[in-house]
């Protein structure tokens, strides 16, 4: 009984075993290396808080050594158990008691973690591209199939939805005649197809601190609608957070996905169309930059699309935008399911007699007022679904259902923690560096108690179809909501140039006029 008390003592603290039957030497030598990490964690903890400690955590090369260090106390404290033990003689019994609580005390929490831990770096080293801009493999700049005449193959039942009107062509913006209709491509359900790790960026990365100096956060969250119903990629979600970096307060614009005649931003793009501007849909605006009109954008690949939009959201609303994430809603299926589902008091009922569900195709979707438990392919349902009311409602649940996740993500999370990293792998992406989480885990604990102000560029507030005078109403009314001075008034409208006027390079996209200094009122504001 004297060597399993030992051994379990040794198992669960190493040291305590040894103290047990009386081997103090022995005892300060398996307990030391311990104290010492334990003290470590202790005082960093203390020191920068516990969002600033896994900030730390998540920072590149921080859990590969942790995963070493998972091992070596694994193996210390099996170490410590059957040393002490052994030293009192233990009887077969005492061998087996022991060998099934390494088991259940050591082996299996350690390898727990373990799991967790490298979970989490596969899923980071997919999401975030690399600090030193190298370039990795990318999906093309179409992940569309072509036929013999170069035109792109859209399914007959797609063309109806195609917003520009068009099946665009690999030449030209204009349909191919001879264009057959058929599958999808080889992207399938639940396929992550985002840039990968080292995904070169054409527009100048965020640092360790991605808000610079000027104080506030501009965080651009895009929605890719990517399966295997529709081609290519459309940001059927556009949403600006900005968070006061003194205060934490957030505000959240919503742009919706059908604005017309959105402003390009300087250069070839803008010098092509006699109006300067993106006469589709906004959410057309991937489309136009990586199929239609690819030599007028830098960049290749995803991260040319994602730069496009990021460029436009900038002209768009007068803000800086300091880092873009990306997120397939795909994705949003397998992380709700992962996290065991979404609370969410969905403040009216959703009826839509034709959803497109993407496991089961049109289906008649319900969803009550009220408060409800949503699984990934109904909280994909809420968010996306648009039939029953409009694209301003969907963007209106949109939101909800991003609050209520933000609320349900917490500390408990890490008991699923391996499932939700390998859901979420190749589901998004950031250009933000790994260098800036602990930065951004000290601002978004912050914001995770602070107020939220909310503003949605819809209609009748605001016009579907943009004018210079709209678009300079739209900045003025983004800027008193976060408290702000209003940016300049736009450039005017080139009317000449129907071609580029200059060659399309690799440099950086030209960035809107500088950023605003914030404006003596400070923190954000509800006002419009």
């Amino acid at each position: 009984m004297r060597s399993i008390v030992a051994g379990l003592l040794g198992l669960v603290v190493p040291g305590v075993g040894h103290a047990y039957i009386g081997r103090r030497r022995l005892a300060l030598l398996f307990a030391v290396p311990v104290v010492l990490l334990a003290a470590a964690w202790v005082l960093l903890f203390l020191l920068s808080g516990r969002t600033s400690l896994i900030g730390f955590l998540l920072t590149p090369g921080v859990l590969p050594a942790l995963a070493v260090v998972n091992v070596a106390l694994a193996a210390w404290r099996i170490a410590a158990g059957v040393d002490a033990a052994r030293r009192v003689r233990p009887s077969r019994a005492a061998i087996g008691v022991l060998s099934v609580a390494t088991l259940a005390l050591v082996l299996a929490p350690q390898l727990l973690l373990g799991s967790v831990i490298v979970s989490a770096n596969d899923f980071l080293d997919s999401m975030f591209a690399s600090a030193d801009g190298s370039t990795a493999p990318e999906p093309a700049s179409s992940d569309m199939p072509t036929n013999s005449d170069g035109g792109f193959i859209v399914p007959e039942d797609l063309r109806d939805g195609w917003e520009g009107g068009d099946v665009p062509s690999a030449a030209e913006p204009t349909p191919t005649p001879n264009a057959v209709p058929v599958a999808r491509g080889p992207m399938g359900p639940g396929v992550g197809t985002l840039p990968s790790l080292g995904a070169a960026v054409p527009w100048a990365r965020a640092g360790e601190i991605p808000w610079g100096s000027d104080g506030r956060f501009d965080l651009l969250l895009l929605g890719s609608d990517a399966g295997i119903d529709r081609w290519s990629r459309r940001m059927d979600v556009m949403l600006l957070i900005e968070v006061d970096v003194a205060t934490g307060k957030v505000a959240m614009i919503g742009l919706p996905r059908n604005l017309i005649n959105a402003p390009f931003p300087p250069g070839p793009a803008r010098d092509a169309v006699k109006c300067g501007c993106l006469t589709g849909l906004l959410n057309e605006m991937y489309v136009e930059a990586t199929v239609r009109n690819p030599a007028r954008w830098p960049g290749t690949g995803a991260v040319k699309g994602i730069g496009a939009v990021r460029s436009m959201i900038m002209e768009l609303t007068g803000r800086p935008v300091d880092g873009v994430v990306v997120a397939d809603l795909w994705g949003v299926i397998k992380v709700v399911d992962a996290l065991g589902g979404i609370d969410i008091n969905v403040p009216a009922p959703v009826y839509d007699a034709r959803y497109p569900d993407p496991v089961y195709g049109n289906i008649v979707l319900r969803i009550p007022a009220g408060q409800q438990h949503l699984d990934g392919r109904m909280a994909l349902a809420y968010a996306r679904s648009r039939h029953q009311d409009s694209d301003y409602g969907r963007m209106a649940r949109q939101q909800t259902l991003l609050l209520a996740m933000r609320r349900q993500i917490g500390p408990a999370t890490i008991l699923n923690a391996t499932a939700l990293f390998d859901a979420a792998r190749g589901f998004a992406w950031t250009d933000l560096p790994r260098e800036a989480l602990p930065a951004l885990g000290d601002l978004f604990d912050r914001a995770a108690r602070a107020s939220v102000v909310q503003l949605r560029i819809v209609p009748r507030t605001y016009s579907t179809i943009l004018t210079p005078g709209e678009v300079t109403r739209i900045r003025a009314d983004i800027a008193a909501l976060l408290g702000v001075a209003p940016p300049p008034t736009p450039s005017p409208t080139p009317t000449a140039s129907t071609v580029p006027t200059a060659v399309p390079t690799d440099a950086p996209i030209p960035t809107p006029s500088p950023t605003p200094a914030p404006s003596a009122a400070g923190s954000p504001s509800a006002s419009p």
